[in-house]
């Protein structure tokens, strides 16, 4: 049936000058179904350029000790014709067919397979699937009992006992700061393609958060990776970064030891994209629209694409199931395919259209599950959403659909405020605020159009709040007032004057504060809205117990017991967790704190689950304030580095300030001055410029109490002078200043404390906090 050529090898499988990086994790499992019995054929299936050849030849080196008689490498991606399999792979084994006798070439190879134990490695075999004949695979295994196929496509085969193995891009560092982040993942093997094109490349650490940017962009696809490198020698990492944002012609180089459909992006895509058939082309163009992703329901409104088709192009490897019925593109594959539909500019305005309609409604409908018991579920879709979002609110307002738009504001607002996109949704609805203004400009603003401004208005002005910008965020406000009184919208107005009255709360103006809660509670009650009715009350009841002429500790703790049970009644997780912060200052002030503390701990459980981290800090900080009133300071300074974290993170400056301030004064409670000195000093500063005037009094009482300590009693009691008339003391402030001074004025003659006075009174606060500083 045919003899092998003499002294034929064991193996032929081509060796690669650079090890394999990043790829672990399916080593491992590859190895595991080869070792299975049941598993003889597996096709390892990618877009091109994601390093099937690659991980297919690693893959089979590693097992090679499982074949008595070899693994071979055949490689067919200049084989034109499925009738040429066959001679291919008898020549990767060294085998020479008989010319003479009746035995047909297929026969005489599977003859000579029979009784040998072999992994055959099949790669490229895509551009041989449009014509029948890929069956003779399974023949041969049926022949061959012991023989197993490795196989590479940018489509599964279709045979009968195929495995599939999809092959996805390199992991992609999460941070670039980490010490060993970027080893195994994408951005290692950037670096040493970028090293051998560049020997002197030596990377910044700016050099490594853009390499971090490249390896997102090409979403860790090893082939877009090496062209990428191969531009060090010209441009900056940044430089690549952004060629590769702008287009993927940018990704190809001319190295001759590269087959040529893989020199650049586009010679890969394109040898995909012909092997598509029209519809299937047609469809694809039409999915390019989508961002992030995209459930099976967008896909048949919004680009006419059935389960077949998506089915399709999952098989062929130019999307990918990312989830229970979700989908997505490779961005390089997304560029390619927008690239191409930009050609037919109707359709894909068609299209956009759809998609715009799609994902504002959809966040639209989606408001009432956001303010309910399902608020989790509904919290991780829409962030699963965003970027289809972001791309359809940003065509809404170039378009002046607006009214569009307006129904998907409160929606969106109260998701960026959740998860704490602040910048984010200051920078979105800035640019919708921009527009509307532009256009108002020339014409009167339709009532639709006044109405969407004002919401626009009134949510910038509540992130505006959330970053401490507070004279910003009150002129947004009373902007937002204006516009909406004489149009009488109450379900927008209601909102306006709750988060305004929050504003002013956090800036110290409790009887304003107190006007806005009970205005907006009235229109919520009249207008039969739950969710505004409890915020109202929740708000207007914590503000009373904070100001405790209004109501005493014991009121304000039955009335935030009940609120409470509204909110859980609702179902509203958020503001469960918000009324329980609240509830637990009152059950401080009665001493109750190990009931305070449980209230806490059900505050972050429930924030955290909805990754709210700003409630989550605020619930931190109130049991940095238990841990502190218990003397346990050690424990206090651990919690409020938390917290700081938190609020540093989110950008939450006024809040930040207030935690070191806070942590601060633990640090020096525990006997360590020039900690505390330090803390208090950057929270003064970090205050003073972020209009957060709660961490600015805390630290000018530490930094008080710190100067008693060292002797300096004529400047503490200066500073302890400025608390208590300042607006924003509270009552532990005011108590604690006025602790002190007694205290100080205990020490200092009548004489030193009158010139201290009449000094103090000739300036302002911050002129006179500043000048004692610097002493």
């Amino acid at each position: 049936f045919g003899t092998p050529k003499a002294l034929s090898p064991q193996s032929n499988l081509p060796v690669f000058p650079t090890p394999l990086i990043g790829r672990e994790r399916e080593l491992g499992q590859l190895h595991q179904l080869l070792c299975d019995p049941q598993c003889r054929l597996l096709t390892l299936v990618g877009p091109g350029g994601m390093g099937k050849t690659r991980l297919a030849v690693e893959t089979a080196s590693n097992v090679a000790d499982m074949f008595a008689n070899g693994v071979y490498f055949v490689p067919l991606a200049s084989v034109n014709a499925i009738k040429y399999i066959v001679p291919m792979i008898a020549d990767a084994l060294g085998f020479v067919f008989q010319s003479t006798g009746r035995s047909e070439p297929k026969t005489q190879l599977f003859n000579y397979l029979k009784e040998r134990q072999v992994l055959i490695l099949t790669d490229n075999l895509e551009h041989l699937l449009s014509e029948p004949g890929i069956e003779v695979l399974s023949e041969l295994l049926t022949s061959a009992s012991q023989v197993k196929l490795l196989a590479t496509s940018r489509e599964s085969l279709g045979l009968q006992g195929e495995w599939v193995f999809e092959v996805h891009g390199l992991p992609i560092p999460e941070s670039e700061e980490k010490s060993g982040a970027m080893q195994n993942t994408s951005a290692e093997l950037f670096l040493q393609r970028a090293r051998r094109a560049h020997v002197e490349f030596s990377p910044t650490p700016e050099d490594h958060r853009s390499i971090v940017r490249i390896c997102q962009l090409v979403g860790g696809m090893p082939l877009g990776l090496e062209l990428a490198a191969a531009w060090v020698r010209t441009l900056t990492c940044d430089e690549i970064a952004s060629e590769i944002a702008h287009g993927m012609d940018f990704l190809s180089i001319s190295a001759r030891d590269i087959p040529a459909r893989h020199r650049s992006m586009r010679a890969v895509f394109d040898h995909s994209w012909k092997l598509l058939s029209e519809e299937e082309q047609h469809i694809l163009l039409r999915l390019s629209v989508f961002r992030g992703g995209f459930r099976r329901e967008a896909a048949e409104q919004v680009a006419e694409a059935t389960l077949t088709s998506l089915s399709t192009l999952v098989t062929k490897s130019l999307i990918r199931r990312s989830g229970a019925g979700r989908y997505d593109l490779h961005e390089l594959i997304r560029q390619f395919a927008a690239e191409h539909f930009s050609e037919r500019p109707q359709e894909q305005k068609t299209t956009q259209a759809r998609h715009i309609k799609y994902y504002l409604t959809y966040f639209g409908q989606a408001d009432r599950r956001l303010r309910s018991s399902a608020q989790r579920e509904t919290i991780a879709e829409l962030s699963t959403e965003m970027d289809n979002f972001r791309s359809a609110w940003n065509e809404a307002v170039t378009d002046h659909d607006f009214e569009l738009l307006e129904g998907s504001i409160p929606t969106i607002s109260v998701l960026i405020d959740t998860r704490g996109w602040f910048h984010e949704g200051l920078e979105l609805h800035g640019k919708a605020i921009a527009e509307l203004e532009r256009i108002g400009t020339n014409k009167t603003l339709s009532r639709t159009d006044q109405i969407t401004l004002a919401y626009l208005l009134l949510y910038h002005s509540m992130f505006e709040t959330r970053l401490g910008q507070y004279e910003k965020a009150q002129a947004g406000f009373e902007r937002s007032i204006q516009i909406l009184r004489p149009l009488d919208e109450p379900r927008v107005l209601v909102g306006a004057l709750a988060f305004f009255g929050n504003m002013m709360e956090f800036n110290g103006k409790y009887p304003r504060a107190l006007e806005l809660y009970a205005e907006g509670l009235e229109i919520a009650e009249k207008i039969h809205d739950p969710w505004f009715t409890a915020l109202c009350r929740l708000a207007q009841t914590a503000l009373s117990g904070v100001m405790q002429s209004l109501i005493s500790p014991d009121v304000a703790h039955e009335k935030l017991s009940s609120i409470v049970a509204d909110w859980r009644a609702v179902g509203d997780p958020r503001l469960t967790a918000i009324a329980l912060n609240n509830l637990s200052w009152t059950s401080m002030k009665l001493g109750l704190f190990e009931e305070a503390r449980a209230t806490l701990e059900e505050s972050i459980t429930l924030s955290s689950s909805i990754g709210d981290r700003w409630t989550m800090g605020l619930a931190y900080r109130a049991l940095g304030t238990i841990a502190q009133k218990k003397g346990e300071h050690a424990r206090a300074a651990e919690i409020f580095r938390k917290n700081l974290e938190i609020f540093t993170d989110l950008g939450m400056r006024q809040f930040a300030a207030r935690a070191l301030a806070e942590m601060s004064r633990s640090v020096f409670e525990l006997g360590d001055d020039e900690e505390a000195e330090r803390g208090w000093r950057e929270a003064f500063r970090i205050a003073s410029e972020s209009e957060g005037n709660f961490g600015l009094l805390e630290a000018l009482l530490g930094l008080a109490a710190l100067r008693v300590k060292r002797g300096d009693m004529e400047l503490a009691y200066g500073l302890a002078l400025l608390i208590p008339d300042h607006p924003l003391a509270i009552q532990d402030n005011k108590e604690r200043a006025a602790r002190l001074r007694a205290e100080l004025e205990a020490q200092l003659t009548p004489t030193q404390v009158a010139m201290i006075r009449a000094h103090m009174q000739e300036k302002t606060f911050q002129l006179a906090a500043e000048q004692l500083l610097k002493q």
